[in-house]
C-alpha cells in the first residue's frame, strides 16, 4: 500500500509509538489525525499540522462523538491504528489495588478500540483500499506475571485482530498486527531494561506496512512469538527476568 496521500487515525497518538509514528507518516504527505485523550498535549502537537480529536476510550459517548467527527471531517479515512494502551505492573495475586484498574486496561486496551472499529468500519469500506492495524503485544503471546490484566488484553485483541482478519478476508480492508518490543515511552520509563526508541521502531515498521506484512515487528519479537508458541516455559523465564 502507498504511504502517502491516505487519511489515517492513530488512537493513543498523543505521545509514545503513536506520536512517533504519526510524525512519520506526517512527513509522507499524510492526512494524519492523533486521538487522545489529553487535550493539552494534543493542541501542542496540532502545532505540527497534526489534526487532533479529544477521546476517552473508556467512554461509549466519547466514542461515539469521536466517530461523528471523523464521519464529518474525514470521510475520506482509510486507515485505522489502534494503538492506544495502558499498563499497571502489579502482582495481580498478592496486591490489593484499585478495582477501576482492571476495567480501565480492559476498557483502553480493548473495548474502546473495539468499539471505535466497529463503527469505523463502514467509512473504511467506501475507500478503494483500507488498513486496519491493531497494536498487540508479545504478552498477548505469554503472559507476564506482574501484568496480568494487560497480557490479558493484548492476547484478546490478538485474537480479535484474527477474527477481524478473517471477517474482512473478500473485503478492501486489510488487518494487520502490529507488535512492538519494549519501547522507550511514557508507558515503561520505569522499567529497568533496554528500550528501543520510538522513532527507530517506526522506521522498522513503515516499509513493512507498506508491503502489508500480517504482523508488523522486530526480528526479536518474531523469535519470542515462536518461543511463546513452541517452549512456553522458555517464554515464562525470558519475561521473568525482564
Amino acid at each position: 500500500m502507498k504511504l502517502n496521500n491516505n487519511t489515517i487515525l492513530i488512537t493513543g497518538g498523543n505521545s509514545g509509538i503513536g506520536l512517533a509514528l504519526g510524525r512519520a507518516l506526517l512527513k509522507l504527505n499524510n492526512t494524519v489525525i492523533l486521538l487522545g485523550r489529553d487535550k493539552t498535549k494534543l493542541a501542542v502537537v496540532e502545532k505540527e499540522g497534526f489534526a487532533t480529536i479529544v477521546c476517552d476510550l473508556e467512554s461509549q459517548g466519547a466514542i461515539e462523538n469521536a466517530a461523528v467527527q471523523i464521519q464529518n471531517k474525514y470521510p475520506h479515512i482509510n486507515i485505522l491504528f489502534n494503538n492506544a494502551g495502558v499498563q499497571y505492573n502489579y502482582k495481580f495475586t498478592k496486591n490489593v489495588i484499585p478495582l477501576n484498574r482492571i476495567s480501565r486496561e480492559i476498557n483502553i486496551n480493548l473495548i474502546g478500540q473495539m468499539t471505535l472499529t466497529q463503527i469505523l468500519i463502514p467509512l473504511l469500506s467506501n475507500a478503494e483500499k483500507s488498513i486496519i492495524v491493531n497494536t498487540t503485544s508479545g504478552l498477548g503471546a505469554f503472559p507476564k506475571l506482574d501484568g496480568l490484566v494487560y497480557s490479558a488484553s493484548k492476547a484478546a485483541m490478538r485474537n480479535f485482530t484474527t477474527g477481524l482478519r478473517t471477517s474482512l478476508k473478500n473485503s478492501n480492508i486489510r488487518v494487520l498486527e502490529f507488535i512492538p518490543p519494549v519501547t522507550d515511552t511514557e508507558m515503561t520509563k520505569r522499567r529497568d531494561e533496554k528500550k528501543m526508541p520510538a522513532k527507530e521502531l517506526v522506521e522498522h515498521i513503515l516499509p513493512q506496512l507498506q508491503r502489508e506484512k500480517k504482523i508488523l515487528t522486530v526480528p526479536k519479537m518474531r523469535i519470542f512469538l515462536w518461543i511463546a508458541f513452541l517452549y512456553p516455559a522458555l517464554a515464562h523465564k525470558i519475561l521473568s527476568k525482564s
